[in-house]
């Protein structure tokens, strides 16, 4: 089985997402992390720079469908 170096995770300001965050920072992945609340997202991606490979990060409600694409492509490059 292949371990997944890159990781995308919706909803990574608080909760369940913060915490995969945190646990995939601490092993060296690159994150692409998406929140409504792009201030607080913003704090966690500069908290988990110094051990994650990359963090990128984006402003997204899924509730808004047509916005989805359009952020994972962006977060993708």
């Amino acid at each position: 089985m292949t371990t997944r170096q890159k990781i995308l995770i919706t909803g990574a300001s608080s909760g369940l997402g913060e915490g995969m965050a945190r646990r995939y920072a601490a092993q060296g992945r690159s994150l692409a992390l998406a929140a409504r609340r792009i201030d607080r997202l913003d704090e966690l991606a500069d908290e988990l720079r110094p051990a994650a490979a990359q963090v990128a990060v984006a402003e997204l409600d899924v509730a808004d469908t047509d916005a989805v694409p359009v952020v994972f492509g962006k977060l993708r490059d």
